[in-house]
């Protein structure tokens, strides 16, 4: 279970510097960018679990041949 735990901060930070690299692009300040910022941090935690999630299906089905 802790590699799994550890493959689910790795792919947050990555998610995280990518999120933040690829921001620079926009220039705001407004308060939809705030809003924005909110909910793509959201999106990042869950896509990260779920990329966590289909590591472990692999695991388990390979288990099991």
């Amino acid at each position: 279970m802790s590699k799994y735990i550890s493959k689910f901060f790795l792919t947050l930070l990555a998610c995280v510097i990518l999120f933040f690299l690829l921001i620079g692009m926009f220039d705001g300040g407004d308060h939809l960018e705030t809003w924005i910022f909110t909910f793509s941090t959201i999106i990042i935690i869950l896509l990260s679990f779920l990329i966590v999630l289909v590591y472990y299906l692999i695991d388990l089905v390979k288990k099991k041949h």
